[in-house]
Order: structure tokens, then sequence, then C-alpha cells
């Protein structure tokens, strides 16, 4: 798979003959300011460019609206390149919306465009972030697997990226051993730990490859009922990437997880920490917030709960990404006292017919998964008596406040007696099977009205 040789042209180099072409010859010992790298990867049927309100908004687009171009904090400023991703089945066209989505045909696309931006734009030296909700989680965690299997590859090795991409897929559904092994030695040049890819993006001296991966409640399955999904379980095992466990070439990760989801094929995904990530020093937050999936990731009318997750979000990267705060500050609309909107029933529309659960909360400090939940949660008017009993048990369970948190709590001004839109009706809700307003990324509406949300 070598590039092959430099063809021999009649007169000699050509870089001899044209003095415009010398100009363009990369100097061999350049001057070059670091830069990040921010990859924001949107949920199901989320497409930011086209919303026209900003309660549509999710998570993951305000993050990359939130992002300064530069980070004036450093000498010189450290520039910040981002790039927004919009979801699976956000493409206006039949296929997109009601095939694409269904079956996330496209989420290996997904996974290859984000990839292939981080490549073409990246230097050795530059920070890499990744972000994402849902679906798009889902996405982010893959890229960074990517990465930390076949490091980054440059422009030129980019020609190998599709035979590189495919032979991961078929290993991922691969059953037979002599295929398998197969598939192995074509990889083998590049995750071996001296491949072109992880020399590049190993720039630390072997410790970390990507600076930070911050998601919204990732959503591991297809996010369907197990009746129209059919478990489809290549896509289930699209890399053969063991997807719960944190890759040690990540410094830090953050992930909010959403209290109140009960649908079973929205049963989220956890990061599991390895030993060698923490002896390497990782960082690994997990937190609960009172809330069903699209509180969590964005995209109610009533978004307050999206707030309080955004900010947490905010306030544990702010020190290593430069963050418009004041734009933050302004998302603010809330319905309700800080932490006290009730959560959106995410039992709806097809989802009445599909199976539920409880997701499982955690009862004591884990220093394999560090779940802890959000102090927000205190100020919801019902709460699980478990909840309640493994706090009182553990009080350490509830996270401490940040700083930036603090102070946006801080402004958290609502308005006394201002109606909640009745998409929050839970009684309506279960009777209609679906509430008058859906939430912004319903695209199977009419069809198989509030299938994903």
């Amino acid at each position: 798979m070598a590039a092959p040789n430099a063809p021999n042209f009649p007169g000699g180099n050509l870089d001899d003959k044209s003095p415009s072409r010398k100009a363009t010859v990369p100097n061999s010992n350049p001057t070059r300011i670091k830069k990040r790298i921010v990859v924001c990867c949107d949920g199901t049927w989320q497409d930011g460019l086209s919303v026209d309100a900003k309660w549509k908004y999710t998570n993951v687009l305000r993050i990359a609206r939130m992002i300064n171009r530069h980070d004036d904090r450093c000498d010189p400023p450290i520039p910040q390149i981002v790039f927004y991703q919009t979801g699976v089945g956000s493409q206006r066209n039949f296929y997109s919306e009601y095939i694409d989505a269904a079956t996330g045909a496209s989420l290996g696309d997904k996974v290859e465009e984000a990839y292939g931006f981080i490549a073409n734009n990246y230097y050795p030296g530059d920070e890499i972030f990744l972000f994402g909700f849902s679906r798009g989680a889902y996405t982010a965690r893959m890229v960074a697997a990517f990465i930390g299997e076949i490091g980054v590859l440059d422009r030129t090795d980019m020609d190998h990226f599709a035979e590189i991409f495919i032979a991961y897929q078929k290993r991922g559904k691969a059953e037979d051993k002599a295929e398998i092994a197969t598939l192995e030695k074509t990889l083998a040049p590049w995750n071996s730990k001296d491949s072109p890819g992880k020399k590049r993006a190993d720039s630390d001296n072997g410790k970390f490859s990507i600076k930070c991966v911050g998601v919204f409640d990732t959503v591991g399955s297809l996010g369907l009922p197990g009746e129209i999904s059919l478990r489809t379980q290549q896509l289930r095992t699209i890399f053969g990437f063991r997807d719960t466990l944190l890759g040690e070439h990540i410094q830090r990760a953050y992930h909010a997880l959403a209290m109140n989801e009960t649908r079973t094929d929205f049963n989220c995904t956890k990061f599991q920490q390895t030993e060698a990530g923490r002896l390497k020093g990782q960082v690994l937050k997990q937190c609960w917030f009172a809330g069903s999936h699209s509180d969590v990731g964005g995209g109610w009318e009533a978004y307050d709960l999206a707030d309080l997750t955004l900010t947490w979000m905010a306030a544990n990267v702010e020190d290593i990404l430069s963050l418009d705060v004041k734009y933050l500050a302004l998302q603010l609309d809330p319905y309700k006292p800080w932490g006290e909107l009730r959560p959106h029933n995410p039992v709806y529309g097809m989802y009445m017919m599909a199976s539920t659960l409880t997701r499982k909360l955690p009862q004591a400090l884990d220093d394999v998964t560090h779940e802890t939940i959000h102090p927000s949660v205190m100020h919801q008017s019902e709460l699980d008596a478990k909840v309640k009993e493994s706090i009182a048990k553990e009080p350490t369970l509830v996270a401490k406040l940040l700083l930036l948190e603090e102070e946006l709590k801080a402004n958290w001004h609502c308005i006394p007696g201002r109606k909640v839109p009745d998409e929050t009706d839970t009684e309506k809700v279960d009777k209609l099977g679906g509430s008058n307003k859906r939430p912004a990324h319903s695209g199977f509406e009419g069809l198989l009205a509030g299938i994903w949300k």
C-alpha cells in the first residue's frame, strides 16, 4: 500500500523548472501554531442549519455555535476549527427521512465523513474534540475508537481509507475464522503500534491522541422498537469495536445521561474506564440528569432540562476550549425555577406499543463508570424512592456544581406563572399517542408519528 514513486519527467525535476511551483514547496521546518479540531455530531433527523426556532436547537448545535474561533487566552491565540455534522435522516427526501433514519443505514457514512474531516485538517500536535447526541454520540464515539485503532492518517494515506473502512465493517460482521484472519492481515499495517497514523497522532509520546469526547445520552442500538428495527445486528456491531470501553487514548470524557428515559430501545451505552486509562490520568465523568432522552440532548419547546446538561458540559470543558459564555447565557429561556421542570414523557406514538425498562442508576461510587447524580435532580417534585435511598446512603453520589454552573444558576430567571407548552401534559400524551407539539426532530410525522424522539 506504499505510495507510488514520483514520475520521472523529461528534463529533470519539475520543481527546478517552475518558480511558481518552488513557492508552493512545503517548508521542511515551518513554525506552526497548534489548533483545535472540534467535531459536533448531531442526532437523528437533526439539521441545525435549517431550524427556524431557538427551541429546536440541540445541545450539539449550541456547542458548535458557542465555540470561539480562537482561544485568546493563549499567546499566540489557538485557532479552533468546528465541523457540525447533521444527523442521520436529516436530508429532505423520502429515503433519508423514512428509510435511512429507520435503519441507520448511513451511520457508517457519518463516521467516515467525520474522520475524514479530522484527517484532512490535522497536523501533529493539534487537539481533537468530539461531541455528539444520541446516534450522533455513537458516531462521535466510533470516530474516537477509529483514531484509537489507526491514529490519524495523513492526506496521502487517506487514499487507503476506503479499504481500511470496509475491512473494519466486514470484521464487525464476520464469523468465519479464516475470513477474520484475512481481514486482520489487511488491517495490520494500519493498526499496529508503529503504523503511520498512530505515529502521526502520537505527538505526546504515547499518552493521549484525543483531548476530549463529550456526549449526550449515547444510544448504542438503533433507537427503534424491536419489532421495527428487527434487531439489526449488522449495525450494532458496525466495526467490531467494544463500544462501552473508553479508549486509553482519550484524555477526557463526559457523558450526560437521562434518568427518566424508559424506552428499551433507547437504553444508554455508558462508558467504562480501563485500568490503562486510569493509570494514565484519564478523566471520566458520567452524570445523571432528570429528563428523557430529548430533555438531555435538546429538541423540546420547554428545554430547561437541556440547559442544565449543556451548562454542565460547558463547565467541564471551558478550561480546555474557549467558549462564548454570553451566547450560552442568552440560550436560557426557562419555564420553571432551576431544576423543577418535569421530564417529558418519552413513551408516545409508536412507542406506546414498545417495551420499556427502568435505567440502572448508580447506588454507590464506581471507579469504572464514574457515575454521579446532578444536584438539579434534587429539585424535582417527584423523585424515585430508590434514588432517594441511594443518595441517603451515599451523599457523595450527588455531584458538586462547577463555577460556570453556579454563575448561570444565579442568572436563571423564569417568569412566574408562565405556562409550560402542553407537550408536557402526560395525560394527553397517554391518551392521544403523542403531544400536540412534537419534538423538533420528529421526522416520521404523518407516517410513523413520533417513532424517534
